[in-house]
């Protein structure tokens, strides 16, 4: 056999060309199998290469001459197949039906470096030179099942992705400007349809939408099939089995051939039929709560003015009973002034006090805020000095640096007078009052929170929010009106601040004012 050529040039058939040089129709066939672009192999009876062609050494690696007389299992076929190899060789030889023919089949293949390829290959048989031989097409497939098996296990991680989607998908035909026939439906989307995977194959996009929506469909739907958008996104309604209408955050996209032409559309759909419900539910609840807010500020300024209105007028006929009292009592010797005197008297000036203390209520809701700046250290020492006048035993008030806050400085005053005072009334008997007062700012907001620390006889944690109360008193026998705190939160409230109550490390109560 010469090198490159085919099998010696000679034939068996009786056409008249035994024992001649190949006709030119054998060396057009030699020259086709040559040029072909699949493997082309022949072999002997006893599975020895007789001859392959180009593409055959170019996909094993070895010349024809390297592979001629060589058995072709110790070629091309790996070690874990041989020897079924050989069992299909000797049940051939025995007359037994092959495993491989003329149907093309693929099986593993080795090249001559090593590497493993997949083969698809076609054998047939044939009598030549008075014996049989066989031949065999063979195809590399590697690249072609690779792809195929990478498209595989896309579409099935589609597949799985589709059905155990958290949010429901249709899949539909795309027709002229339109969503055409549904495909498909994930169990999300047939469960929050409530029609069965086959009813819903049965239908159109436009038989599940609600009827008040179509138009949504009809504007937006061909904007997407020109390729004027890539995806639609939008609100609208589905209608569900029993009629009931389903709102979701709709949104689509379509799925192009290779050709750029529309192939069909996935739908995904999340249910916000509760959340728009529950939406709406809020408005109105927000709504509520306005009027009744418009409602009860009317009235707390109704009930303001009249409160002002009645301890304006209770003042003048009080202030009377008062001064005739004490000109009652300025008539008798120090002695004999009468217990009635006394009586009136003391109950007049706890009445002017619960006066003032409404007066001073009402003011500080309704008086506009002249903010200032205001050095907090000076107003303090300033309440400790007044209010050290009328101290029945000796008291501290003591501070740290404190800061200059803008507020509105007559109402603020009142707020430190109210708390300082507190501190030094509420002190067990035989304890020297002291109230110390501290600031600290908060670095990210900038906020000052102020302290005041007492040596008192603390607030127990279940009043620590009742005593900001109008009128609230706890039941104790020191004096007051109830009124003190509740204008101090008040105050503090009108500043966008807030107040609150809390233990101390050493006994007592420590009241924190947040100002920011």
């Amino acid at each position: 056999m010469d090198e490159g050529a085919g099998p010696e040039t000679t034939t068996s058939r009786d056409d008249g060309t035994a024992g001649h040089p190949a006709a030119p129709r054998d060396r057009l066939l030699v020259a086709a199998m040559q040029t072909s672009p699949d493997a082309f192999v022949v072999l002997d009876h006893e599975d020895r290469v007789e001859w392959w062609n180009r593409a055959a050494e170019r996909l094993f690696g070895w010349s024809v001459d390297e592979a001629a007389g060589q058995l072709l299992t110790d070629l091309v076929v790996p070690e874990q197949y041989k020897e079924a190899h050989h069992e299909g060789l000797r049940r051939r030889a025995a007359g037994g039906t092959a495993h491989l023919g003329a149907d093309p089949v693929q099986v593993e293949a080795l090249c001559r470096d090593g590497s493993r390829i997949l083969v698809e290959l076609s054998v047939g048989e044939l009598e030549w030179q008075g014996g049989p031989h066989f031949h065999a097409f063979i195809r590399d497939v590697t690249d072609r099942e690779t792809a195929r098996s990478a498209l595989e296990l896309s579409e099935k991680r589609a597949r799985t992705a589709f059905e155990n989607a958290p949010v429901g998908m249709l899949l539909t035909e795309v027709g002229d400007g339109e969503f055409g026939a549904v495909i498909s439906a994930n169990p999300v989307a047939v469960d929050m349809l409530g029609w069965s995977l086959d009813e819903l194959r049965s239908m159109s996009c436009n038989d599940i939408t609600h009827p008040h929506d179509a138009h949504l469909d009809a504007e937006m739907v061909p904007r997407l099939l020109s390729g004027e958008v890539d995806k639609l996104q939008y609100e609208k309604r589905f209608v569900r089995s029993d009629g009931r209408p389903l709102w979701v955050d709709f949104s689509a996209s379509v799925v192009v051939d290779v050709d750029g032409s529309s192939m069909h559309s996935i739908h995904h759909l999340v249910d916000i039929t509760e959340r728009l419900a529950d939406a709406q539910q809020l408005v109105r609840l927000n709504r509520e709560l306005r009027q009744a807010n418009d409602e009860l500020a009317a009235a707390n300024a109704e009930l303001d003015r009249f409160a002002a209105a009645v301890a304006h007028d209770l003042k003048s006929p009080l202030m009377a009973i008062l001064m005739h009292a004490d000109l009652m009592a300025e008539s008798y010797g120090p002695e004999d002034v009468p217990r009635g005197a006394v009586a009136i008297s003391r109950a007049a000036r706890r009445l002017n006090s619960l006066i003032e203390g409404l007066l001073l209520y009402s003011r500080a809701e309704s008086a506009e805020l002249q903010r200032e700046w205001v050095d907090l250290g000076v107003m303090v020492d300033d309440v400790a000095e007044e209010l050290a006048v009328a101290a029945d035993r000796p008291a501290r008030v003591t501070h740290d640096g404190l800061p200059s806050l803008r507020v509105e400085a007559v109402l603020f005053r009142q707020v430190v007078s109210n708390l300082v005072g507190n501190s030094l009334k509420y002190v067990a008997p035989g304890v020297a009052p002291h109230v110390h007062v501290t600031a600290e700012q908060d670095a990210a907001t900038r906020a000052w929170t102020l302290h005041f620390t007492d040596n008192g006889i603390g607030i127990p944690p279940s009043s620590r929010e009742r005593v900001f109360e109008v009128f609230h008193r706890e039941a104790t026998d020191y004096p007051g009106s109830g009124i003190g705190l509740a204008t101090c939160r008040r105050i503090v409230e009108r500043h966008g601040g807030r107040i609150w109550i809390e233990d101390a490390n050493d006994g007592g109560s420590v009241v924190s004012v947040l100002l920011p």
